[in-house]
């Protein structure tokens, strides 16, 4: 399946989030997926994350933002500053066309329990960016190699001891799997309803 820019951006746009029962967690954190057509066609953008000791998202794939902080007035702000810090690059001036479900990083007893709020921007011409300290690299993945069923595949690390298998993305040197395979799939499965 092939999606052009406008078709994507009109199935995004008409997206709800799935509602979220929140519970006792209160921090938050907020991503930015940004759109945009690269080579005639919609890519989005990810960011290698630097090897950083401590850190358990650590060398992995995902999309620029962080934590919210006490000066964020709210999700979006954090996306916004994130991404600023990160990368340079300043999205105040774009509106999200849509925020997809939250995602809770303590799906695994070793990671610490935060609720990731992701926002879709589509950004016509992304700057060069300015990766700071957190960030070894960026990447524009095309969303039709994403939507290809056959560009999946199993993903076997380890976690205690014990071999564990999910789904990932291969993209060059690149593997894209847990936090943020759970946010492609619900765009994908957005992307890939009919506009009726």
């Amino acid at each position: 399946m092939i999606v052009d820019l406008p078709e994507l951006v009109a199935r995004l746009r008409r997206h709800q989030a799935p509602a979220t029962v929140l519970g006792k967690t209160v921090r938050r954190a907020a991503v930015a997926i940004v759109l945009s057509e690269q080579e005639g066609e919609p890519h989005m953008l990810m960011i290698r994350r630097a090897k950083r000791p401590g850190d358990p998202w650590s060398g992995h794939m995902g999309f620029p933002g962080g934590r919210r902080d006490e000066t964020d007035p709210g999700d979006l702000a954090c996306a916004v500053r994130e991404t600023q810090e990160e990368l340079g690059f300043d999205l105040s001036a774009h509106t999200p066309i849509c925020q997809l479900g939250l995602v809770n990083t303590g799906w695994r007893p070793d990671r610490p329990e935060i609720l990731v709020q992701p926002y879709v921007f589509l950004v016509e011409d992304p700057p060069a960016f300015s990766p700071n300290d957190e960030v070894d690299g960026t990447v524009w993945i095309p969303v039709s190699f994403l939507v290809n069923e056959d560009n999946r595949e199993s993903h076997h690390w380890e976690w205690k001891g014990t071999s564990v298998e999910s789904d990932s993305y291969r993209w060059g040197d690149d593997r894209v799997w847990g936090l943020s395979l759970m946010m492609i799939d619900e765009m994908i499965e957005t992307i890939r309803r009919p506009l009726n």
